[in-house]
């Protein structure tokens, strides 16, 4: 909100916001495990939970369920944001979800890597894996999920 209110907007500008809206979606879980985004996963796809059953060091993906760049354009079109505005905004958008890498290939195939489905309701933080048929469940392994 500071670099926004205070700095000329330009690329450095929203690079610096870029990585700042960033880590504070990957760090607003309050069972935050450090820098390691798959156990920050509060979700994971049914497919990425049998792979780390087979193997618990299974190479998967840490995916924001809505894009970076999403958040960022949310950020940017505020008028006037405040501190309670961008705390909503990052709670929002504060999902992460751990997939495997072939559902990660699908999301890029259909070219939701940065965007939502067209048909996003600004609503449905898993619009992109239901628009490539990918099943998302809670995380019984995050520590806090049951909460």
């Amino acid at each position: 909100m500071h670099l926004r209110q205070t700095m000329p907007a330009n690329a450095a500008t929203n690079y610096a916001v870029r990585t700042v809206l960033r880590e504070a979606i990957n760090k607003s879980n309050p069972q935050y495990q450090g820098n390691v985004n798959r156990k920050n996963c509060r979700h994971l796809s049914v497919a990425a939970e049998r792979r780390l059953a087979e193997d618990p060091k299974a190479p998967l993906v840490a995916d924001h369920a809505v894009p970076v760049s999403i958040t960022l354009k949310a950020f940017a079109g505020a008028s006037d944001p405040t501190l309670d505005s961008v705390v909503n905004l990052v709670a929002k958008y504060a999902v992460m979800v751990l997939v495997t890498p072939q559902e990660d290939a699908c999301l890029r195939a259909a070219g939701l890597v940065k965007s939502m489905p067209a048909n996003w309701d600004e609503k449905d933080p898993f619009a992109r894996y239901k628009h490539v048929g990918i099943e998302i469940k809670a995380n019984a392994a995050f520590r806090g999920s049951q909460e």
